[in-house]
């Protein structure tokens, strides 16, 4: 049997990110927000997997800064279709999708809108 290689990624990414809330312990969430799996809406984490650094409820278009410690995101839940990333702090130039589950270097990307 054939299995699409979008299923086994989407797999793969989804035990990971249980392993590494569960495996790792907590520390504290530098936005004062305790993790948690699953959790709700838009939320950053910096290179330390469980560590939040960032958190929004729903879409809502408009240009935010991205946290200054944030390197990946995951959208939870909220319906958000899409998350630029801009190496501006205005939202301005080229974008890339954030939304994928890939990370980033600190301080990459400087600002993002959510829809």
């Amino acid at each position: 049997m054939r299995t699409s290689a979008s299923s086994v990624a989407a797999g793969l990414a989804t035990a990971l990110i249980a392993t590494l809330t569960v495996a790792l312990p907590a520390s504290p969430a530098a936005a004062g927000e305790p993790v948690q799996s699953p959790d709700k809406g838009l939320v950053f984490y910096s290179s330390y997997p469980t560590e939040v650094v960032g958190r929004q409820d729903a879409p809502d278009g408009v240009c935010r800064a991205v946290p200054a410690d944030a390197t990946w995101l995951l959208a939870w839940s909220g319906g958000f279709r899409s998350v630029p990333g801009y190496r501006t702090a205005d939202c301005s130039g080229p974008a890339s999708e954030l939304n994928n589950f890939h990370s980033w270097p600190e301080g990459y990307y400087l600002s993002y809108r959510a829809s």
